[in-house]
């Protein structure tokens, strides 16, 4: 004998009540899928003549964004194909930012990440990006003037121990006031860290030092705390 349990209103309220996130998460990595679909399929150019920048922003627009990083890109990186910005949404405002910052950086995209002070120390703990100490010390990286502690941070093991020493691993860019206007960028608790994956580095620490001093400015007087 077959028992079935009846299909009604108040079974199916009661089963999304428990799984909705079930629903939502399949919804989101469809989303997550086609969207890395399209990128390996289009035209991308090669590692060495591109650099991408992810930003954790609720406030910028692509347009603005790319009016900022073009005379950037010109500058200090003239010989690349393509400078890129990519808008993530802020992980402390939603679930799907947070899907959003992981999917990329496991899928090993991007080469410079502007993230907030919480979700950068999470991911250079891993391994996510260099040690930016050597282009500071070889002249590449000019961050005079700026307070670099928040951007040390040491690495953990797999149980989330500290292991070593604590290495610059990202540059703080709360006091580099630049991008406010520039390109509308709350930036008063983002890290900008640079992917150990990134396949073109020396195009990158040169657009990153460019991406530095364009921030430089004084801060706006209606800019509150």
């Amino acid at each position: 004998m077959r028992i079935k349990t009846p299909l009604t209103k108040k079974s199916l309220r009661t089963h999304f009540t428990y799984n909705w996130w079930k629903y939502l998460a399949a919804v989101l990595a469809s989303v997550f899928a086609w969207d890395l679909l399209y990128t390996t399929t289009a035209y991308r150019s090669p590692e060495n003549l591109r650099v991408d920048l992810y930003i954790q922003t609720a406030t910028v627009t692509e347009q603005s964004a790319a009016d900022f990083l073009k005379p950037i890109w010109d500058e200090y990186v003239p010989d690349m194909e393509t400078v890129n910005a990519v808008l993530l949404s802020p992980t402390s405002q939603e679930y799907y930012g947070s899907m959003q910052l992981s999917i990329y950086i496991m899928a090993g995209e991007g080469d410079l990440y502007l993230l907030s002070s919480s979700d950068f120390k999470n991911y250079a703990s891993q391994g996510a990006f260099l040690d930016l100490q050597p282009f500071i010390d070889d002249g590449r990286l000019n961050v005079e003037g700026i307070d670099l502690s928040a951007g040390y941070v040491a690495l953990v093991d797999e149980n989330g121990v500290p292991v070593g020493e604590r290495k610059l691993y990202g540059i703080p860019l709360y006091e580099l006031y630049g991008y406010v206007e520039g390109m509308g960028l709350d930036n008063r608790n983002l890290v900008v860290g640079m992917t150990t994956y990134n396949g073109n580095e020396e195009n990158v620490i040169s657009f990153l030092n460019g991406f530095i001093q364009a921030g430089r400015g004084e801060r706006p007087e209606w800019l509150t705390d």
